[in-house]
């Protein structure tokens, strides 16, 4: 009797754990039924920066599908926080299958392709992708700030392979990751402003690049030494959007400032500049980026503002890179490659230190703002073949992940 009692027993244990099994199994299959459908569109996740919207956009509409942009839901910024926030797109959706990192967006209209290219956007794309059970592609611009297999296509630059490979030569080759020489602009080569007397546009990085390269106050002073020897007709200053505050005060005193002051010698041919605009894009309401740099004749850039430079570079600007002297590690071998096919040149302007090497190049000009050297002319940079490229590859992709 107690044999058979304990049969029983043990066959009702074995009903309720494949019962228990069978229940957790419903709900997945349920998930992928769900998720079966995507939308035919591209979603850009975007947390409003005025540099990269230009980047996402531009690998969006060369997918060829309807495009729509999602702002990312901002995260808290304290770390204890913003992982307890996180809590509810880790295990599980909302009653209505709101998604808790991007705005306006359900669970039950997904689309079959979302891009970034920040890491305030990353947890939107991360959860998209965890909310559609791996189905959307999701694409993100450079080196995430996660685990680079959590990202379906990772479009890379020369310089984020250089960061892989120097933490080891196997993690530059990576199968869900497509290089190219500059960041992707999404612009294309513009027809160059006429003016009697250059226009400058002077682009502001963050101020670090990790890879090489800390903007000093005393990089300030060099670039004011430097224009101040120029005739300039116009001095337009870009800021980015998430500058380093000191270095944010640090313009106002140690540029705009001396600029506007400057001391007029009477015995001098050349006139003071008097038009100078600071734009600051942590700023609402300012013109599009592409439009301040195609007024300008020129554009001076510090060295950890890579993106502008490829924008800059993308659209036929002369660039000239600020502390470029200064660079190291990674980002000097960086600039040395794009210095040697002639995209961007060191800022150093006539009456500088070494004006007594001014010499023109093989055409005969003299650069007034790279006199240290004789230069080759200037090279071109097809954007347009990259994203072309950037597309073909995420197309492949998505068809890799779900054949």
């Amino acid at each position: 009797m107690s044999t058979t009692l304990g049969n029983l027993l043990r066959l009702s244990v074995r009903a309720t754990r494949v019962h228990r099994r069978w229940i957790t199994i419903i709900p997945k299959r349920t998930r992928v039924e769900r998720h079966s459908s995507l939308l035919p569109e591209t979603w850009i996740i975007s947390d409003d920066n005025a540099i990269t919207n230009y980047s996402t956009a531009g690998v969006a509409h060369a997918l060829g599908l309807p495009v729509e942009t999602k702002r990312v839901i901002p995260q808290p910024t304290i770390p204890i926080i913003g992982q307890l926030s996180g809590l509810r797109s880790l295990f599980g959706e909302s009653s209505n299958g709101k998604l808790s990192c991007v705005e306006d967006a359900y669970t039950e209209s997904m689309p079959r392709f979302a891009i970034a290219a920040t890491r305030q956007a990353l947890p939107g794309l991360l959860e998209i992708r965890k909310r559609t059970d791996g189905r959307t592609m999701t694409v993100y611009l450079g080196l995430p700030d996660t685990k680079l297999s959590n990202v379906d296509a990772l479009l890379l630059t020369r310089l984020d392979q250089m960061k892989l490979r120097s933490i080891g030569p196997g993690r530059a080759n990576l199968d869900n990751a497509i290089s190219t020489l500059l960041p992707i602009s999404g612009l294309s080569p513009i027809t160059p402003v006429s003016a009697p007397d250059p226009s400058v546009v002077i682009c502001i990085g963050t101020g670090f690049e990790p890879s090489g390269f800390r903007l000093l106050t005393t990089d300030y002073d060099r670039i004011v030494d430097g224009i101040l020897h120029l005739p300039l007709s116009r001095i337009r200053i870009v800021m980015d959007p998430e500058p380093n505050r000191g270095m944010r005060t640090a313009l106002e005193s140690r540029v705009v400032k001396r600029i506007r002051e400057q001391p007029i010698d009477p015995n001098s041919t050349k006139k003071p500049v008097t038009d100078v605009e600071v734009i600051d894009y942590a700023v609402g309401g300012q013109p599009p980026l592409a439009e301040v740099l195609a007024s300008a004749t020129h554009v001076i850039a510090t060295a950890d503002n890579i993106p502008v430079i490829s924008m800059a570079v993308s659209m036929g600007l002369p660039v000239y890179i600020a502390g470029m002297e200064r660079v190291s590690n990674e980002l000097r071998s960086y600039y040395h490659m794009l210095d040697g096919r002639n995209l961007v040149r060191r800022f150093y302007p006539q009456n500088s230190r070494y004006s007594y090497m001014l010499a023109p190049d093989i055409t005969g000009n003299i650069d007034e703002f790279s006199a240290i050297r004789d230069h080759d002319p200037w090279g071109t940079y097809d954007a347009q073949q990259d994203l072309s490229d950037v597309a073909e590859f995420i197309k492949e992709r998505y068809i890799e992940i779900n054949s």
